[in-house]
């Protein structure tokens, strides 16, 4: 038994052990351990992961009647105190490893988490398209519970040739840093626009469909998320702290002085 934090990273490179995925993810394994804390690489190579056959089970009955490594997967990222999702480019996109994994959690990403615990977004190209799927990732991290810190990028083309390397680990300590940080502190970033945006439009889609979409209206039934926005992102709106007398007295001098 350990107190130490666990960080699992799902690495949806089929490179084994010489790939820059998986070079990135070594980078952000020695800042955490020097944070004191570990990191689980997960190949999605060596796992057997089917394609999503679209029969929408999922979000009607609640879960997936394919049988094999998803659902362990999906238990151990579940369980893990942050989330690393990381993937090459391919094609402008993520792996078709990375893409087929996701493409299984559909059911998940239509059930909230309940948690909001810190995650990384990790991606690496030739030359083109990193940054893309570095955000395509960070947005999906929601669908194991979790949001994004930052976005550990880079370029590079054969094993290890990264431009700036440095800067490279720099950052990759940077990032292990922050996310042993909001770790330790339990720290939560504030709501966004995709939050609201995911939030109506998922909302609006179960309420709408709750006879093909059973298990998703009865998971946001149960959890009060139809509600409130606050009751997804698990935060209070702040009272105002500007009085409306104060409202009319800024207005009223504002109006003056323009007359003036």
């Amino acid at each position: 038994m350990t107190d130490r934090k666990k960080v699992v990273a799902i690495n949806g490179s089929p490179h084994e052990g010489m790939g820059n995925t998986g070079q990135l993810i070594g980078f952000l394994a020695e800042g955490l351990a020097a944070e004191g804390m570990d990191l689980d690489e997960v190949l999605l190579c060596r796992q057997h992961i089917e394609y999503c056959s679209g029969c929408a089970m999922c979000i009607g009955k609640g879960a997936c009647w394919i049988r094999d490594d998803y659902k362990a997967l999906f238990k151990r990222l579940i369980e893990a105190d942050a989330v690393i999702l990381a993937s090459p480019v391919y094609v402008f996109n993520v792996t078709g490893q990375m893409k087929t994994f996701l493409d299984r959690s559909l059911g998940h990403g239509h059930r909230p988490q309940a948690s909001w615990k810190p995650g990384l977004a990790v991606s690496v190209s030739a030359g083109k398209g990193e940054l893309w799927a570095a955000r395509y990732l960070a947005d999906t991290l929601r669908i194991f519970g979790a949001y994004s810190v930052g976005e550990l990028t880079a370029i590079a083309v054969g094993p290890g040739e990264f431009y700036g390397l440095d800067a490279v680990r720099n950052r990759a300590r940077d990032l292990a840093r922050d996310l042993a940080q909001a770790m330790r502190e339990n720290r939560r970033r504030p709501p966004t626009e995709h939050d609201l945006a995911f939030w109506q439009f998922i909302g609006a889609l179960a309420r709408e469909n709750k006879a093909v979409m059973q298990a998703d209206h009865e998971h946001w039934e149960k959890q009060g998320l139809y509600d409130r926005f606050e009751n997804y992102v698990g935060q209070e709106r702040s009272p105002g702290n500007a009085p409306p007398e104060a409202m009319k007295a800024w207005l009223k001098e504002l109006m003056r002085r323009q007359q003036g």
